[in-house]
């Protein structure tokens, strides 16, 4: 599966490449490097391989590789892909000592599909924008682990900055949650009743990359 997934992330990037040379004007590509945080979320009580309790997984922060892939429909808006990469592992909340022990290795990849408006004229080099989007996230685990491919979205904004026409340098940061689990909870008002919760792993990203426009 990680074979598949860097080759997906590849291919998207050659598709790109092969739209014809008229339209090539339009596309940006910009890979980056940067850190993503940790997050964690509720597990229904469960027993370790030491026999321990566990009652929480957090995915802990770790260094993200990837890239951006813009298609310019305006001046200001363009619609984006992103792959976001992360080598990183879990740790799991034992419920005796209130503390986080190791879990399992994990490579995280983050599949968005959105699009980023940014201000100012096409003419200033400094443009800062706002960008959202819809995704999934594949965990591909270790120590047998299951693997996991969930929901996940993002909010975000930044900073592009074009050195020249064809370069420039962009920085990114963005909220970027995976749905992780759900529980039933008590709810007061007007009376009692339970509803489903979903509960996420609450990433923050933050990248930095070079921009190359054709």
């Amino acid at each position: 599966m990680k074979i598949r997934t860097t080759w997906f992330a590849v291919g998207a990037l050659f598709l790109l490449a092969a739209v014809p040379a008229s339209a090539q004007s339009k596309f940006e590509i910009d890979p980056f490097v940067g850190y993503e945080t940790s997050g964690s979320y509720p597990i229904i009580l469960n027993n370790n391989s030491n026999g321990t309790p566990i009652t929480s997984l957090r995915v802990n922060g770790a260094t993200a590789f990837g890239g951006f892939f813009d298609y310019s429909l305006t001046e200001n808006f363009q619609p984006e892909f992103m792959w976001n990469r992360n080598n990183t592992s879990y740790s799991a909340l034992d419920q005796l000592s209130n503390t986080y022990i190791p879990a399992y290795h994990s490579v995280i990849d983050q599949f968005q599909f959105g699009a980023l408006y940014m201000f100012r004229s096409s003419e200033v080099k400094l443009r800062p924008y706002v960008a959202a989007s819809v995704g999934f996230t594949h965990d591909e685990n270790g120590g047998g682990t299951p693997n996991r491919t969930e929901f996940s979205y993002s909010l975000g904004g930044g900073v592009k900055y074009y050195v020249t026409r064809h370069i420039g340098f962009r920085g990114d940061a963005r909220y970027l949650p995976t749905y992780g689990s759900s529980s039933n909870e008590l709810y007061c008002y007007f009376g009692c009743y339970y509803a489903s919760v979903a509960h996420f792993l609450n990433r923050g990203s933050f990248t930095g990359g070079i921009i190359f426009s054709f």
